[in-house]
């Protein structure tokens, strides 16, 4: 699920210690460093939500994972 990224949404999982990173999901496998549903990250594993891309940009959307169990 893609949400946008905005200022009130970083503030707020700071605040209440969002966890929805896949490290932090009962489904993550570190070992192997995959889901064990074989789910593709495409932007779930970035911690913190805001963290730069890798061209160094801000990101504009947060993505969630509709598997995601906290650990």
């Amino acid at each position: 699920m893609r949400f946008p990224l905005t200022d009130q949404l970083i503030e707020e999982a700071a605040r209440y210690e969002l966890r929805s990173a896949c490290r932090d999901c009962f489904f993550y496998v570190p070992d192997q460093a995959r889901c064990a549903h074989e789910w593709p990250d495409v932007g779930q594993g970035r911690w913190p939500l805001d963290a730069p891309e890798p061209d160094g940009s801000r990101p504009g959307e947060a993505e969630f994972c509709k598997e995601f169990e906290l650990r």
